[in-house]
């Protein structure tokens, strides 16, 4: 089986070969994870043209770029996805590469962007494991954020907190709404017991079996009293960078890395001041 046959079949992208004839494009042949997407067999993709099951559909169109089209499913479920083709010249008669990326999820964390401020966001899957993972603000309050991705989700969070995220993730998927509660982290930029204001939402396959969770941080809190952890969790509140604290206070990026990272234990009055107030609360708020 040729190398691109082999891939083709066993990505979990949803793949077509599109080609045209005298009735117009046509899916040629469909990959497995387009299969599960759409709801239909091969042999009755094979029958369709894009515009039969894509609202908005041109076959002028071909989009090189990724483009969002409504994709009716066989069981009638309207999905949005996001289109791309590559015209293929591997091929003896014309013939495109065309992907379908179901953005319901990444589409969900748009619209609550939109409405609120968001520090994380991210997408898991049925088993709990995280796709993505995208912090808001400009510097880095974990450690090491991309190490996340292919980890559970369950591994961030405290012992205790399992049994109550397990049951509403159980309500959310019964219920197909969206569940919010907080709840504390374990070991999350090496920061103990940090407690986050979570809201997540379900999605689901065109047999109505659970796909994957979008996920929204909307706060963040720490009960304990290191002034280091505060004031990065004041400015991921704010989306503040270093640089930017500096420009708005005139004090030294070094300072207030020092101050972020534990080195400086407690500014001078004048200093707390200055980035307290930029920061919208008091210096006690950071340093007691």
């Amino acid at each position: 089986m040729p190398v691109f046959e082999a891939i083709f079949k066993e990505i979990n992208v949803p793949m077509a070969i599109l080609k045209r004839n005298y009735k117009g494009l046509y899916f040629d042949r469909s990959n497995e994870a387009f299969v599960q997407l759409a709801g239909y067999t091969e042999g009755e993709l094979s029958r369709l043209n894009p515009n039969m099951i894509l609202y908005e559909w041109k076959d002028s169109s071909l989009p090189e770029v990724k483009t969002l089209y409504t994709l009716r499913t066989k069981q009638n479920q309207r999905l949005n996805v996001k289109i791309s083709c590559k015209k293929s010249d591997s091929d003896s008669e014309p013939a495109w590469i065309f992907t379908a990326n179901d953005a319901s999820a990444e589409l969900w964390i748009e619209e609550q962007m939109r409405n609120q401020t968001i520090l994380i966001s991210g997408i898991v899957d049925s088993n709990h494991v995280f796709e993505r993972f995208d912090k808001k603000y400009p510097h880095s309050l974990f450690d090491d954020d991309t190490s996340l991705i292919a980890s559970s989700i369950m591994s961030i969070i405290h012992e205790d907190e399992q049994a109550r995220i397990r049951e509403a993730l159980r309500r959310a998927v019964l219920s197909r709404q969206a569940e919010k509660l907080n709840l504390r982290t374990k070991w999350i930029g090496n920061k103990l017991d940090l407690e986050v204001s979570l809201t997540f939402a379900p999605f689901y396959n065109f047999d109505n079996s659970l796909k994957q969770y979008a996920f929204i941080v909307t706060d963040l809190r720490s009960k304990q009293d290191d002034p280091a952890v505060k004031l990065q969790i004041m400015m991921a509140r704010r989306k503040i960078s270093a640089q930017e604290l500096s420009e708005s206070t005139g004090i030294s990026v070094q300072t207030i890395s020092k101050l972020r990272n534990g080195k400086i234990l407690k500014p001078q009055r004048l200093t707390a001041e200055l980035l307290a107030t930029v920061l919208g609360v008091k210096p006690q708020d950071i340093w007691a």
